[in-house]
């Protein structure tokens, strides 16, 4: 009741909303860069490696996830819509199914590496905030924007899966449902009630916060690979086999070289895991171990992307030898299914498989958009945002991005949604030369919360210009092909190469400049009190980032913990 009447009172006045909605962050003495939801992960009281003195001896478990998680996370996003439909955008380079295939073997091995070296950070030193940028950090204003648009994008495409499912339930009834919208809404009336129910059933795992949701990636993980082979045997026992996988699928893209329409199916696949690959430590922060993070994830990034690109190709093109239609889109294909074969058997079989897709729709929203926008927007306004504000309010507002109108009418804003792989490709590169080669693996974890001039991370005025000045030099590399995307008289065959090879062309460039740039300007690695101590690797990591006469004050006021002069914490080797 009291609860109730101080919501009623929030409103009132601006005060007093802000009262109300503001975090932990509030009564901390460094409360513009911290709060609950940005400090380190803590692992419990059974398993503190790092003994902070505290007002009431309680900390939550948050340090969930284990070794299996993150790979059953990647297996679930590989095994899904995106993941089946990954041949059709090879295809449509140019490629032949075999070289399609070379593609996706040496894509998706190269996004398995990527994906288990920047894992190591997160899990070593269990935050999601890595520091080659400053405070300033350009994920913020690459981040935010594009996981509300695929956020409303991908939810969009689920809703086609729910249509399915509702035709499987209603038959006819379903069908036969008349439209009353008018031609300008750019959407019927099915798609609109599918998109509210796609939209519906995802809410509530957007209130649950990411030390808590492994379990539905778990999930996700295990029923993907089910459905996936069984529509796949499905199709190779009423289809035609594999035999007719090499009959023209997809029209091929004219007057592409052989080699560059190879390099554009790498890209392509590197492109399909850009935003993700960049917010890894926002998940392996929770891992328990190192270990959780290594490279068992990497191989199974490598092993399901290629497998399902197997399965997709040759169960596509099984249906095509016996219908004389490639139906690429997976929902496209189950409401064939239903055409060819409507009994009660074929109806349930179909129910299941869709809803299982759209189960790795809702798992693809939270892993790759409402996850990376409530992190990167709590850092941004820690003393009123979390999380799971940000995972709710991307689910709020990707509903007013009206899918279906981007859909219809701004289909140069999809090809630069498109072109996302050159944002964060440099990205990538600047995470992973800081630490690994930079820094040598050492975060100092209380200088990560202070935002003061003269302070470790900041920088000039928050800002890591050699970071900057690397991330625009990649990204200038694909920026003139970029435009041909739009304008393709406006260049010439070698800058459209050149955004060929896309995110490994950005990354390469930006790793060498980067590296230059801090060999000739050095960084201060540790703080000034300890500017001796030899730079091993990783020796802040085995110490949780602090040094033994460091006293964690940036942290008091957070969950109880609270500033004891003169006394150091006590830490413990952890191993991996």
């Amino acid at each position: 009741m009291e609860q109730a009447k101080s919501f009623t009172r929030a409103f009132r006045s601006r005060e007093a909303f802000k009262e109300l909605v503001k975090t932990d962050a509030a009564d901390s003495p460094s409360n513009r860069w911290i709060n609950n939801d940005l400090r380190p992960t803590p692992p419990g009281n059974e398993n503190l490696s790092l003994q902070l003195p505290t007002t009431n001896n309680e900390y939550p478990e948050q340090r969930t996830w284990t070794w299996y998680h993150l790979p059953l996370f990647w297996s679930g996003l590989a095994f899904g819509t995106t993941g089946w439909n990954i041949a059709s955008s090879l295809i449509a380079v140019g490629l032949q199914w075999k070289y399609a295939l070379a593609a996706s073997l040496i894509g998706s091995a190269l996004a398995g590496v990527v994906v288990t070296v920047l894992a190591r950070a997160g899990a070593r030193y269990h935050i999601g905030y890595l520091p080659p940028l400053g405070y300033g950090d350009v994920r913020l204003v690459a981040v935010c924007l594009p996981p509300l648009d695929d956020w409303s994008l991908l939810t969009y495409s689920g809703a086609s899966l729910i249509s399915t499912c509702l035709l499987c339930m209603f038959g006819h009834r379903w069908r036969d449902l008349r439209n009353t919208l008018p031609e300008s809404a750019d959407i019927s009336t099915k798609q609109l009630i599918c998109f509210f129910v796609a939209w519906l059933l995802q809410v509530p795992f957007f209130f649950v916060h990411p030390s808590k949701i492994q379990w539905f990636f778990t999930f996700k993980g295990i029923i993907m690979p089910i459905a996936t082979f069984a529509l796949f045997g499905w199709c190779m026992a009423e289809g035609s086999g594999i035999s007719t996988i090499d009959n023209e699928l997809t029209k091929s893209a004219d007057g592409v070289p052989l080699g560059w329409a190879i390099v554009a199916g790498i890209n392509t696949i590197m492109g399909s895991l850009a935003s993700l690959i960049v917010t890894q430590p926002d998940l392996s922060r929770y891992c328990r171990k190192v270990s959780d993070a290594g490279w068992l994830q990497g191989f199974c990034v490598f092993i399901s992307k290629c497998l399902v690109f197997f399965l997709g190709l040759a169960a596509t093109a099984s249906i095509q030898g016996v219908w004389g239609k490639a139906y690429w889109a997976i929902w496209d294909l189950l409401d064939a299914i239903l055409d060819h074969y409507w009994t009660s058997g074929a109806r349930c079989a179909v129910f299941l498989v869709s809803f299982a897709f759209y189960c790795s729709a809702i798992g693809s929203n939270i892993g790759t958009n409402t996850l990376a926008f409530g992190a990167d927007l709590t850092g941004i306004i820690p003393k009123y945002m979390t999380i799971v504000r940000g995972q709710v309010l991307c689910c709020v507002l990707g509903v007013l991005m009206v899918p279906w109108k981007i859909l219809a009418s701004a289909q140069a804003f999809v090809t630069f949604l498109g072109s996302m792989p050159i944002f964060f490709g440099p990205v990538a590169a600047l995470m992973i030369v800081d630490y690994y080669w930079v820094r040598r693996g050492n975060l100092h974890t209380p200088s990560l919360f202070k935002g003061n001039k003269g302070d470790l991370y900041f920088f000039t005025k928050g800002f890591n210009s050699r970071g900057y000045i690397a991330w625009l030099s990649g990204f200038l590399f694909g920026l003139p092909g970029m435009i041909g995307k739009f304008h393709p008289t406006a260049v010439n065959e070698a800058a459209k190469n050149m955004y060929r090879m896309g995110w490994p062309l950005t990354f390469a460039v930006t790793s060498v400049i980067y590296a230059a740039l801090v060999y000739l300007f050095p960084v201060p690695i540790y703080p000034e009190t300890h500017a001796n101590t030899p730079t091993t690797f990783e020796y802040l990591g085995n110490r949780d980032g602090f040094f033994e006469d460091d006293v964690d004050d940036d942290l008091v006021g957070i969950e109880g913990v609270e500033a004891v002069e003169d006394k150091a914490p006590v830490v413990s080797e952890e191993k991996f």
